[in-house]
């Protein structure tokens, strides 16, 4: 099965280890936002850049995990739940996490 995990930039270091426990399961994760590095907040063109990718995997992915523990106002990850439930994932969305 593949995998998007949907969470907060702030959640990455604790969404990691949960991609390689999904991953260990004999899943593919294709949440390659875990891997960026940049202590920096990116650039318009890098975000829009980052924006097709990320809508590139949803589209691919069979479930889609939002992870909701983490707040913060940006609504990224409400966005691409939104895609998965619009048809993005096969499977549909799994929330973990508290209901907002």
């Amino acid at each position: 099965m593949i995998v998007y995990i949907a969470g907060a930039a702030e959640s990455r270091a604790r969404l990691k280890p949960v991609r390689d426990r999904v991953q260990a399961c004999g899943h593919t994760v294709l949440s390659t936002w875990l891997d960026e590095t940049s202590p920096n907040p990116p650039t318009l063109e890098e975000a829009y850049a980052y924006a097709i990718r990320d809508l590139g995997e949803i589209r691919t992915c069979d479930v889609l995990i939002l992870d909701t523990f983490d707040t913060n106002e940006r609504g990224g990850r409400e966005f691409e739940a939104g895609v998965a439930f619009n048809g993005g994932a096969k499977r549909g969305v799994l929330r973990v996490g508290p209901s907002r």
